[in-house]
This record gives C-alpha cells, structure tokens and sequence, in this order.
C-alpha cells in the first residue's frame, strides 16, 4: 500500500522542487459517476449505468511554458503539456442489482433485489494532459482563443469503503439471504481496501476571464482490482475488473502568469 503513495509523492515533489518559474493552477470540481461492477449485468452497459454516484475534486495544475525565454508554438513539451495532482473522492449510497436475472419472479431474483451495497472512496492521483492549443497562446491575458480541448492519462490510488445489505436479513448471520453464488468461500471482499488503477480522460477548457477557466473533463479509471465493490462472486469465471467513468464540471483559477521573453 504504502509503494504506490511513496511514488506519487516522489513525482509531485521531484517536480515542485524545480517549479519556481513555471506556472500553477488549482481547481475544483463536481460531477457525477457511473461505477461498472460485479452489480447488474456482465457486458450490459445499460444495466449498470442505474448505478451512479457523486464526484468531487480538487486539483493542482503545473505547466511549463516558462520554462525557456524562447517561446516556440510547436515545441510539444512545453506549452502543451501540463501535469495535473488531483484529490477525489466518490461516492455511492446505494449499488442494486440491475438484469434480466434480478427481475425474474423466481426467489433467487428476490435474493438478488434484495441486495443492496454502498461505496465510498478517496483518490490521490497524477495525470499528464496534452492541450490542443499552445498553453502560452491560450493562457495569455491578450489571447482571443476561448476553447483548448486536451487528452489526459495518468494513474491513481484509491483508498476505498464497500458495505452489503439484504432486505430478507443480515447476511452475516444467515448468509443464505443472499444468492448462492455470494455464499461460496472468497464470494465477498466487504469493508475497507485500496488498489491502483489507471486513468484516461478527453476534456477541454474554456476561457471565462484573465485569471479562470471553466472545464468539462469526460474521465475513464480502470481498477487493477475486483474487490472494489465487495463481491467477487463465481471466483473461477469472473475475471472482470471494475471500472468507471466520470463526468465533471469546474472551474481552474491562474495562480500567476509569467510571459516569456521573446528573443
């Protein structure tokens, strides 16, 4: 647990040691989430889309366009790339079950609507965002561009809290309340855990004045992990991962502003 945090803080410090002359940016940011799990249908994208949540975040942007006196539109490193440290956290008061199997009359599809489960979960994360636009063209108080879409990938480490409830009973003193399949040794994983996983992200940014930015960003996060919901059910044949996707809506203050000289 303790390797994938030391990482991340090796990364934002190795970087802010040296940020003196590059520019930073913080955000903040709100939305909601759709989490693809072990709950609803395997492959039915619509049956889990039933279950989302809600998503918020602050982040902290460091640029490098200051980083020469020359400043050179194509040069990529520069002035379209920034590195983005995000704190998140998401939450999901009730996962259900939603299939063809849950809305049979039979008793196991009782069983299965019956269930009910809870996730709550706290990101530390670093993506990579490449802007479309140069940033120093876009960021500069003279600059008549509006709109800078970009593309994002990175990684994060999530601290997460699951829960399982059934109407018919507690579970953990008759655990046949539930379906056979999550009764089996190893079927569950409930309570408190943490994984890495990856994340991709397609967004863009708007300029609303001098100093702030509006952003939509369109997030994909990958679990290197089927624990993150607490069922692990049909040990044998579930090898899906779960995953999920944000969507969220904030706005990004400029922190400074250096010009670069023109030589």
């Amino acid at each position: 647990m303790k390797t994938p945090i030391t990482i991340i803080f090796i990364i934002v410090f190795s970087i802010g040691i040296k940020a003196q002359h590059y520019t930073h940016e913080i955000g903040a940011f709100i939305g909601t989430t759709s989490l693809q799990s072990d709950y609803g249908e395997k492959g039915n994208f619509a049956s889990d889309w039933n279950n989302n949540g809600i998503s918020f975040s602050i982040a902290h942007y460091l640029s490098f366009y200051n980083r020469t006196l020359r400043w050179d539109p194509n040069d990529v490193f520069h002035n379209h790339l920034m590195v983005k440290t995000t704190l998140n956290y998401v939450s999901y008061s009730k996962i259900k079950h939603y299939s063809k199997w849950a809305e049979s009359q039979s008793y196991s599809g009782e069983q299965l609507r019956a269930m009910e489960g809870s996730l709550s979960m706290f990101n530390i994360g670093v993506n990579l965002e490449y802007f479309l636009t140069p940033l120093e063209e876009f960021i500069a108080p003279y600059s008549d561009i509006s709109f800078n879409p970009y593309l994002a990938v990175g990684f994060k480490y999530s601290f997460y809290k699951n829960s399982l409830n059934s109407t018919l009973g507690d579970w953990r003193q008759d655990i046949t309340v539930l379906p056979e399949k999550y009764t089996t040794p190893n079927a569950l994983a409930i309570g408190k855990g943490n994984a890495l996983s990856l994340d991709l992200g397609l967004g863009t940014r708007y300029k609303l004045t001098e100093k702030l930015d509006l952003a939509v960003e369109f997030g994909f996060q990958y679990f290197l992990s089927d624990k993150i919901d607490g069922l692990q059910a049909d040990v044998t044949e579930n090898k899906n991962n779960e995953w999920l996707m944000n969507l969220q809506f904030g706005i990004v203050y400029h922190l400074n502003f250096y010009r670069p000289l023109f030589l």
